[in-house]
């Protein structure tokens, strides 16, 4: 199959970029909503605050990305067999849990300044439930752990390591068994067992994988997209599907009672949108518009997981020290190089403690199965 050639996308740097700093905002903004709301107009507070709701798509925004740059990342490096596997696992690692037990400890500094360690988000079952990466928003009162140390940002990234994990073995179940089977049945399969386990989670028992499973929606499609990008390979009809299912949703979801689905039905909506501009920017020269995006944002997106992961406990320690909203704005110019500083240094860690066979288990169960037939 012809191949696009292709290297790094600076395009998508710009929109993590982007999307970190809608995120950004929104905290600011949810956390000086008074001081905003008593010194603007209400016409200005409240294009403010629409675009603080955007903060949800943001995080959708990044899963979507994720998605699509695993797939330009396996075609330079295909998982073809362990030893691509354990190198895919251990790359993966390596760019998440630096930054990631980096903002644990921020948010436990923190805790310790503000003298608040003694409430349930800094218990140390709850940051064992951050380690093992099943922690899940706050808002969802059956959850097994929550985002350490009031980390709020820290619930999606646990979506991301099971997304990570959960991929490979995707990738070759499809592979090996289902390669013949029609992209839209092995869709709807996929959505049917999420539904399932949405089920199994508000009847009979809370299970954060089931939750986990429901982003993956949103992720996979981020891969399938880049299928067009890659091999030129169109799904129009796949993701006229999603759009128009995504927008239904979201029309009627003062109707819909799981915010689950509400959330599947955003991403899906999202990755039809992305997946349609995607071809048709695709049609035309859109370089100097590339070109000036890159010029604003592409430096931010560098550094756009480490704003993500570690900006919440400062704003939370400047709203309980009362720092004033003018500080706090000029604090972020400098917080944000020095993530950028931070993120393009934590990426040339080699941490060669985490280059394991991660599959050595797998390969043992299959070895003592065999011994025993």
């Amino acid at each position: 199959m012809k191949t696009r050639d292709f290297g790094r996308l600076k395009i998508l740097d710009s929109i993590r970029g982007i999307a970190a700093l809608v995120v950004l905002y929104h905290h600011i903004f949810k956390l000086n909503k008074d001081v905003l709301k008593n010194n603007l107009s209400n016409t200005v507070y409240e294009i403010m605050h629409f675009i603080s709701s955007l903060n949800f798509e943001a995080v959708l925004l990044f899963f979507i990305i994720s998605g699509f740059s695993i797939a330009l990342s396996t075609v330079k490096r295909p998982l073809k067999d362990r030893n691509t596997v354990n190198t895919y696992i251990y790359r993966r690692l390596k760019r998440i849990l630096p930054i990631y037990w980096l903002a644990i400890l921020l948010a436990f500094a923190t805790g310790a300044v503000l003298g608040i360690l003694h409430l349930n988000d800094f218990s140390f079952v709850n940051l064992l439930g951050n380690l093992l990466f099943v922690q899940t928003s706050a808002s969802i009162p059956e959850s097994w752990a929550v985002p350490y140390g009031l980390n709020g940002p820290l619930w999606s990234l646990a979506f991301e390591m099971f997304f990570y994990l959960l991929f490979p073995l995707v990738y070759f179940l499809n592979k090996k068994w289902f390669k013949k089977i029609n992209l839209h049945t092995k869709y709807a399969c996929l959505v049917a067992i999420v539904l399932l386990g949405i089920i199994v989670n508000k009847k009979l028992v809370f299970i954060p994988y089931f939750l986990f499973l429901g982003g993956f929606i949103t992720w996979i499609q981020g891969y399938i997209s880049a299928e067009y990008y890659i091999y030129w390979k169109k799904r129009n009809s796949f993701f006229l599907a999603n759009l128009l299912i995504g927008l239904a949703v979201t029309i009627g979801s003062s109707q819909i009672p799981s915010e689950t689905v509400k959330v599947i039905g955003k991403g899906m909506l999202l990755n039809g949108l992305f997946y349609f501009i995607m071809i048709i920017l695709d049609q035309y020269d859109t370089h100097k518009f590339q070109n000036f995006i890159n010029k604003l944002f592409f430096k931010i997106g560098e550094g756009s997981y480490t704003i993500y992961a570690l900006h919440y406990p400062i704003l939370i320690y400047f709203q309980k020290q009362g720092i004033s909203l003018k500080y706090q704005l000029l604090f972020i110019p400098p917080f944000i190089i020095c993530c950028y500083l931070l993120e393009k240094r934590s990426l040339q860690w080699k941490l060669k403690f985490l280059e394991l066979d991660y599959l050595k288990p797998l390969y043992f169960f299959k070895k003592e199965s065999l011994v025993k037939k």
